[in-house]
C-alpha cells in the first residue's frame, strides 16, 4: 500500500531525480537511434550481435534505457529464429489465433488475392513440415481452429472478389490438412512434449516479457499472489453475507446476484464516468499527468460483430452487450482509461516498432498496475462490490500466469489447468470463458503469462526502488519514469529507475 509520507516527499524527490549525470558522449544517443532504425531492416538473428557491438558505456544512464529495453527481447527473438519450428514464437503454424488465413479473410482494401493465396498455401506447407518434426497442435486447439477456417472460406466466397475461388480453395485445403491431423493429434496441451519444448517455452517467455525468467519461479510467485488476493476477496464476500462454500463458489454466487445485473446501460456508463472523475481527483499526489475524455457505450452492432470494447482517442467505448456483473466495471475504468491504457497511450506515439516488439508485455502490465494504483489511493473506498471486482480482475490476470506456466512447465493437463483457473478466480470476469482462455495458452505459449509477469515485475520494482532510494523516492517520479519513454521491458524499466533516482 502507498505510504502517505512518501507522497508528501514527492516534490523534493523530483528535484533530486532531476540531477542526472552530464552527457557522456554527445553523439552516443543519436548513434543508438540510428542503430535501432537499422536493426528493423536486419535479420532477427543478427540484431543482438549488432546491439552488443554498440558501446553502451557511451550512453548516459537515461539514454541507456532504450538499449536495456531492447537487448533481452532481441536475444530471445534470435534464438527463436534459429529454431527448426516455432520460429515466430508460436509453436504451431496455424491456429485460431495465428496464421495468414486471418489477414486473408479480412479482404482489406489494397490486399492482392494472389498474395493471400500464396501466404495461406505457405502456411499449409508449414503445417505438414512441422508435423514431420513431431510438432502437431493439441486436438482441442485444432477443434477451435477448424470452424474459424471454414467461416473464413465462406466469407471470401460470399464477398465475390477477384480470384476469390482460388483463395477459398487454399483455405479449404488448409482446413483439410488440419482435419487430417486431428485423428492423431495429442491431448496433452503443453509444449514440453515437443522436441526441445522446454527450451522453446523459456525462449518465447523471454521474448514476450523482454526479460529472462525462471518459469517455475514465476509460477510459484503468481500462485502465491493469487492466493493472497483470493483470501482478501473471501473476507469481503463474507461481509456481503456470502459465507458458505469456497471463495470461487461465493464469487460465482455474487456474480449471479440479480442486484448486479445490467438493466440500464446509461446508468452503467454514468457510473463509470463518475468513477473516472473520482480517480482523477485522487491521482495528482502520485501521478502528475492527466487525460481528458471519458467512457461511452460501444455501438451494439459493433459489439455483436465481435468487438469487445474500443479505445478511440481519449474515450473508452465499453461493451455492455456481454453478461457481466455491474460491480466488474469500476476496475475496467482504471485499466482501460485512467490511469491505464488511454493515459499510457499518449506516451507511446512514435515509438520504434522494435521497442514495441521487445516490450510486448508492458502495455497490459501498466494497465494492470494502474488498477492496483487506483485501489491504493482509494478509488474503491466505500464501494465494497467494486473492490471485489478489482480483486477478481487481478486474480484473472495472475491466474493466467499460473495456468500458462502450469500447462507448459508443470505439465498440467488441459482439464487440470481449467480446474485450477476456476478455483483461483471463480468464473471468468473477461469476455472469454476460462476454457477458451486455456485454449489460447496452448496456441500462444507465454503470451498471456508475460503480461501478468510484467505487471508483477513493475510492482516489485516499485518497492525495490523505494528501498534503494529512501527519502529520495517519490511516486510521481517513479510513474513519470515508467511512462515517459514509451513501452519498456523489465530491464529497461529498471534502468529508467536507476537514471531517475541516481541509483
Amino acid at each position: 500500500m502507498i505510504d502517505r509520507r512518501h507522497v508528501l516527499l514527492g516534490g523534493a524527490a523530483l528535484l533530486a531525480a532531476g540531477a542526472t549525470p552530464a552527457l557522456a558522449d554527445e553523439d552516443a544517443a543519436a548513434d543508438l537511434r540510428r542503430l535501432v532504425d537499422r536493426l528493423a531492416t536486419r535479420s532477427r538473428v543478427t540484431r543482438p550481435f549488432l546491439l552488443r557491438r554498440f558501446d553502451a558505456e557511451r550512453l548516459t544512464p537515461r539514454e541507456r534505457v532504450l538499449y536495456e529495453t531492447l537487448l533481452p527481447g532481441a536475444e530471445a527473438d534470435a534464438a527463436l529464429a534459429r529454431r527448426t519450428w516455432g520460429k515466430g514464437g508460436v509453436p504451431y503454424p496455424v491456429t485460431h489465433r495465428n496464421g495468414n488465413w486471418r489477414r486473408a479473410a479480412e479482404l482489406r482494401e489494397g490486399d492482392r488475392t494472389r498474395n493471400s493465396v500464396r501466404a495461406v498455401n505457405q502456411d499449409t506447407n508449414l503445417i505438414d513440415a512441422a508435423a514431420r518434426r513431431g510438432v502437431v497442435a493439441p486436438a482441442f486447439v485444432i477443434d477451435a481452429t477448424l470452424p474459424e477456417l471454414r467461416n473464413a472460406a465462406r466469407r471470401v466466397a460470399d464477398a465475390n472478389v477477384a480470384d476469390g475461388e482460388t483463395l477459398v480453395a487454399a483455405l479449404t485445403r488448409q482446413a483439410e490438412a488440419l482435419e487430417a491431423q486431428r485423428a492423431e493429434a495429442p491431448s496433452e496441451p503443453g509444449v514440453w512434449r515437443l522436441p526441445d519444448g522446454d527450451e522453446f517455452y523459456v525462449q518465447t517467455l523471454q521474448f514476450q516479457l523482454g526479460a529472462a525468467v525462471d518459469p517455475r519461479d514465476a509460477h510459484e510467485r503468481a500462485m502465491a499472489r493469487c492466493l493472497e488476493l483470493r483470501s482478501e476477496a473471501g473476507r469481503l464476500l463474507r461481509a456481503q453475507g456470502l459465507t458458505q462454500g469456497s471463495v470461487a463458489e461465493r464469487l460465482r454466487a455474487f456474480a449471479a446476484d440479480e442486484r448486479y445485473r445490467i438493466r440500464d446501460r446509461d446508468t452503467i456508463v454514468a457510473g463509470m464516468n463518475a468513477q473516472l472523475e473520482k480517480v482523477r481527483a485522487l491521482l495528482p499526489p502520485v501521478l502528475d499527468v492527466t487525460v481528458t475524455g471519458g467512457v461511452q457505450q460501444l455501438d451494439p452492432a459493433v459489439s455483436n460483430n465481435g468487438t469487445r470494447g474500443q479505445r478511440v482517442g481519449a474515450n473508452y467505448l465499453v461493451d455492455l452487450q456481454a453478461r457481466r456483473p455491474t460491480w466488474s466495471f469500476a476496475s475496467v475504468v482504471h485499466h482501460e482509461h485512467t490511469p491505464g491504457h488511454i493515459l499510457q497511450n499518449r506516451f507511446n506515439r512514435g515509438v520504434a516498432e522494435l521497442q514495441q516488439r521487445y516490450s510486448s508485455g508492458y502495455n497490459e502490465a501498466w494497465a494492470t498496475y494502474a488498477e492496483m494504483l487506483a485501489d491504493e489511493i482509494g478509488a474503491f473506498d466505500g464501494d465494497a462490490p467494486g473492490r471485489i471486482g478489482y480483486l477478481q480482475w487481478m486474480m484473472f490476470r495472475l491466474a493466467r500466469v499460473v495456468g500458462d506456466t502450469g500447462m507448459h512447465v508443470m505439465r498440467w493437463s488441459r482439464e487440470r489447468t481449467v480446474e485450477q483457473m476456476y478455483e483461483l478466480q471463480g468464473e471468468s470476469i473477461s469476455f472469454v470463458t476460462i476454457e477458451d482462455d486455456v485454449t489460447r495458452f496452448a496456441a500462444q505459449p507465454g503470451a498471456f503469462a508475460a503480461q501478468g509477469l510484467a505487471a508483477m515485475q513493475l510492482m516489485d520494482l516499485r518497492e525495490r526502488t523505494r528501498r534503494a532510494a529512501g527519502d529520495r523516492f517519490a511516486l510521481t517520479a517513479f510513474h513519470d519514469a515508467a511512462l515517459r519513454s514509451g513501452p519498456l521491458s523489465p530491464p529497461g524499466l529498471e534502468q529508467a529507475m536507476k537514471a531517475t533516482f541516481a541509483l
